[in-house]
């Protein structure tokens, strides 16, 4: 079972990119992944990955001597987990104050802009 409200940490963000990416991947595999970036020791990974299946965020299948590790929260779920944490800290919970703060302090491109209408458009269109 993964943790209440799906957040992560961030050197648990850096095996959960690789697992979405390609799982299943293998202890050896994800210590190649990560040596370089974020440069972790093999150490490291094993106690990451200890600890990762110890709170449900991923589960490993043991094929033959290997594990097998795979992502146990979906990608969109995290993401909708930290933007709640985020709005809720940040920003008394409330996305219009996120986006007219954005707004204000000038951090919009118009590509974002013309992208925001197009999704409010869309969930106009959905209600």
């Amino acid at each position: 079972m993964a943790n209440d409200n799906n957040t992560l940490i961030k050197s648990e963000w850096h095996i959960m990119e690789k697992l979405w990416e390609g799982a299943p991947l293998t202890y050896v595999q994800l210590c190649h992944e990560l040596k370089e970036n974020p440069g972790w020791s093999r150490s490291t990974v094993q106690t990451m990955l200890e600890r990762m299946t110890e709170k449900g965020i991923l589960r490993y299948e043991v094929v033959g001597r290997a594990k097998h590790y795979y992502p146990n929260v979906a990608r969109d779920d995290v993401a909708i987990a930290e933007t709640r944490s985020l709005l809720d800290r940040a920003f008394e919970g409330s996305a219009s104050l996120m986006m007219s703060t954005l707004v204000r302090k000038k951090q919009l491109t118009k590509a974002e802009i013309n992208e925001l209408y197009a999704i409010l458009q869309e969930a106009e269109v959905q209600k």
